[in-house]
């Protein structure tokens, strides 16, 4: 077990059953202790990791890079790991690599000054494959022999992106005849279709609710008239919309 000594404020008492809890503190443990004691003693304690948790930053439709704060609380302490926890919910689902602040020289263990374990420092991690329009949680995790401590839960939304990813329709097509449009998204959306006449105004309009992410291909009617026609495609997230248009020649 690693000793680290400092100065403490005299503390009253020994009581058994604190000396029975710190001869279990884990074995390559940071305990802390006043000159002259050592452990199991209710005059030491263990002294676990720090973690907190900061703020989003360079939030977008589908990625954020995520931050802190992580350390080992003593200086030239244990090789200190973290590592983010982060969903749409408390329970985070998804987790970024693990990393490992500090390090100690061949033939040395901590605390020592020839350990590189800071005190505290800042850490980040990035993140993608993000939703669009959707709130996150996220919460930093420090863990070394002292312990693992927490940071806090977190929160932040991302913002909107396109979902559109393409859209395919024919450039001729006979009046009244039906025919197939293509198109691919890139999130679930709630998704219409507009056939407009030259002068802008709806002729025709197709809902299909909410679809999948994925490529979809949906029958049209075409107009009785011939003529050229706009085929609008709008798919719409909860923060925004987004439409494409292709014309159609009708003859």
């Amino acid at each position: 077990m690693t000793r680290y000594l400092r100065r403490l404020a005299p503390l009253g008492g020994l009581v058994a059953a604190a000396v029975v809890a710190l001869s279990a503190t884990p074995a390559g443990a940071t305990v802390v202790c006043p000159p002259g004691i050592t452990p199991p003693s209710p005059y030491c304690k263990n002294v676990k990791p720090t973690a907190v948790t900061g703020v989003a930053s360079n939030v977008k439709g589908t990625s954020s890079t995520l931050n802190g704060s992580a350390g080992s609380t003593v200086s030239g302490g244990d090789p200190t790991q973290w590592f983010f926890k982060y969903g749409t919910s408390t329970a985070y689902g998804k987790q970024t690599p693990t990393q490992t602040l500090g390090a100690c020289a061949p033939g040395h263990t901590p605390p020592s000054p020839y350990c590189t374990t800071p005190t505290v420092t800042a850490v980040s991690a990035n993140v993608s494959h993000l939703a669009p329009c959707t709130t996150y949680h996220f919460q930093l995790f420090a863990t070394n022999p002292d312990g693992t401590t927490p940071g806090g839960d977190k929160t932040f939304k991302t913002h909107f992106a396109k979902p559109i990813k393409s859209f395919k329709t024919p450039g001729k097509v006979k009046r009244r005849h039906k025919f197939k449009v293509k198109f691919t998204l890139n999130f679930k959306a709630q998704v219409k279709i507009l056939i407009k006449r030259k002068n802008g105004s709806v002729l025709a309009t197709y809902n299909y609710g909410t679809l999948r992410a994925g490529t979809h291909t949906e029958k049209l009617k075409a107009p009785k008239k011939k003529g050229k026609y706009t085929i609008e495609l709008i798919a719409k997230l909860s923060c925004g919309k987004q439409s494409l248009k292709n014309t159609v020649k009708v003859h």
